[in-house]
């Protein structure tokens, strides 16, 4: 039975490297897919007389236009060329063409989310028992993520049909994709918000609160593992497995980097399986209420005139009973300035005329204020 590899990579140029380290290792290139974002048409182009392969190299790899919604420009090769080009047609296209080739939707949707982040997906097409050396290869070249899918849906024309076996097909472990030994994967989720204030001479502003929620949608994969106790002798497989060597696995926010030392003691088979939760965040945000009210040259002296409020209250203080302007201004000005932040040259003649006629004042004669 005929198995697919898909893994991602940093970008194009990490995934053509592969592919030609592949190639080298004895797969076939028929069997080795591309899907690559291509902004700038790079990988698609016409066929000219710089493309001819070397005497003695291969030809070059033949790319055709990919664009799905949300997606871009992209390029694509490979046999999942007619199955991906799908995605074309609707919004969302991608992500059910890879559901249909075996994904689960979470997973799907990450692939589609890495590949608008600018990353490169390869898929290369294995027998049932290279699975396991497939998926080290590609981990030991860099692979941010390995998914092992069954054998893709291709049209007839591409696929043909695999021959009737008697061999039962072993049965799916609850959807589990790639089996890999005790992953660790965390997930940090970071929620920002800014708000600015802005005010301006002689504009009233309060804050207030007000309650607001946001849904935010987390991916959080759980390992399962089956321990089966072991007591026979070690076949010729456990014992070329029975030697030093070291997996390196490169960290990234999206998955734990995995280090293991393989010692054949019991068999343990780890999946992963993934489901999606839906987690209330909610807090409370400020902003500003501003009010604005236009002031007119003829509102002086008016009630509502926070000059003469001001100067209402300096006529019923007891301290200023009788005086005269000269003598409150100063302390006035004092009160003032505390109370608003300054602002007393522009208010002095407003505050006075209105003092005079809360106070009557204004009827007496000048040498008096």
């Amino acid at each position: 039975m005929e198995r697919t590899i898909f893994a991602l990579f940093e970008d194009a140029l990490a995934a053509l490297g592969v592919a030609s380290a592949l190639e080298r290792e004895g797969y076939t290139r028929d069997g080795i897919s591309l899907l690559v974002p291509d902004p700038r048409r790079r990988y698609v182009r016409q066929p000219s007389n710089g493309d001819a392969a070397p005497p003695s190299g291969p030809a070059p790899r033949v790319f055709r236009a990919f664009e799905a919604q949300g997606l871009g420009p992209a390029a694509i090769t490979g046999r999942l060329a007619p199955v991906l080009t799908d995605a074309t047609r609707e919004q969302g296209g991608l992500i059910e063409s890879l559901t249909s080739l075996g994904f689960v939707e979470p997973a799907a949707r990450h692939y589609y989310e890495s590949l608008r982040r600018g990353q490169a997906v390869l898929a290369v097409a294995t027998s049932e028992n290279d699975v396991r050396r497939t998926v080290e290869l590609l981990r030991k070249l860099g692979a941010r993520a390995v998914d092992d899918i069954g054998a893709p849906s291709a049209p007839p024309v591409a696929a043909p049909a695999a021959a009737p076996t008697t061999e039962p097909t072993p049965p799916a472990r609850d959807a589990m994709l790639d089996q890999v030994t005790v992953p660790v994967v965390e997930e940090q989720l970071e929620i920002g918000k800014r708000q600015v204030q802005r005010g301006g001479v002689r504009i009233n502003s309060h804050v207030i609160e007000e309650p607001v929620q946001e849904r935010v949608s987390l991916r959080e994969e759980r390992v399962k593992v089956e321990r089966r106790p072991v007591s026979r002798e070690a076949t010729e497989e456990d014992l070329a497995d029975f030697k030093e060597g070291s997996i390196e696995i490169h960290e990234t926010i999206e998955e734990a980097v995995v280090t293991k030392r393989r010692r054949v003691v019991e068999e343990i088979v780890v999946g992963k399986e993934t489901r999606e939760r839906t987690e209330t965040v909610s807090d409370t945000v400020r902003k500003t209420h501003v009010v604005v009210e236009p002031l007119r040259s003829d509102d002086y002296g008016a009630p509502s005139d926070p000059a003469y409020r001001y100067a209402d209250s300096l006529a019923r203080d007891e301290r200023y009973r009788g005086a005269k302007w000269s003598d409150i201004e100063p302390q006035a000005r004092r009160e003032w300035e505390r109370e608003h932040d300054g602002g007393w040259d522009q208010f002095r003649d407003a505050v006075r005329t209105a003092w005079q006629k809360v106070s009557g004042h204004s009827n007496r004669a000048p040498n008096h204020e």
